[in-house]
């Protein structure tokens, strides 16, 4: 190889490296904010899990109702700091609460869903005579 040859490689190569990184830098940004609103996503949808679960555990008592249920909920995601949660609503059958969360996603990236939505549902405590066993 002569020297020529060497240096006119070197010359064609140049800025190779800055071309990459600017491909590549956007790229790695949005992966990061994916990143970041899937944890965001799950969050939200841990925390309408948890309000629901608690909510649906206060109404399954004999002389609880939805009423309770709701209360409770509410005061969950409060406690849980559920920003732009809309309120709980629950349904008692008599045989079962079910309890209904709805909690606001914040967007960093499009394409994800506004708000997570979970239910959970108990059975209702009843009273059984001893001779019905």
């Amino acid at each position: 190889m002569t020297a020529s040859s060497v240096r006119s490689d070197d010359v064609r190569d140049r800025g190779e490296a800055s071309a990459q990184i600017v491909i590549l830098t956007p790229l790695l940004i949005l992966l990061v904010l994916l990143g970041v609103q899937s944890a965001i996503y799950f969050h939200a949808a841990n925390v309408a899990s948890a309000a629901a679960s608690q909510g649906a555990t206060a109404g399954a008592p004999m002389n609880a109702g939805a009423g309770a249920a709701v209360s409770v909920a509410a005061q969950t995601l409060h406690d849980l700091a559920a920003s732009g949660a809309s309120a709980p609503s629950a349904s008692d059958s008599g045989r079962t609460i079910s309890v209904r969360v709805e909690v606001a996603v914040l967007h960093i990236v499009p394409f994800f869903p506004d708000s997570v939505t979970r239910t959970a549902i108990q059975p209702k405590e009843r009273f059984i005579a001893e001779s019905d066993r």
